[in-house]
């Protein structure tokens, strides 16, 4: 089995395919989902991806590690060392 993930994924998706319980802890927070709420959305290519930064759409792992550098950054620091 093959344990690098495909080149194709974003830095952040990378990072949480690795932490697969800090993704799902995230996707359980009320605070994460209340935030996520708020977002504006951009549908392309039946992908749904979030409004941030006045232009820039980011998928899902992008701005749940958004969230957590902004909330939560000790869990960033602590899962990266």
């Amino acid at each position: 089995m093959n344990d690098h993930p495909p080149e194709d994924l974003t830095a952040e998706a990378t990072f949480l395919l690795r932490r697969p319980q800090l993704r799902a802890e995230v996707l359980a927070s009320a605070d994460f989902r209340a935030w996520r709420e708020k977002l504006r959305t951009a549908d392309v290519d039946e992908t749904t991806y979030y409004v941030r930064g006045g232009d820039m759409l980011k998928d899902e792992d992008q701005i749940i590690v958004e969230w957590l550098r902004r909330t939560r950054p000790a869990l960033l620091r602590d899962e990266e060392e």
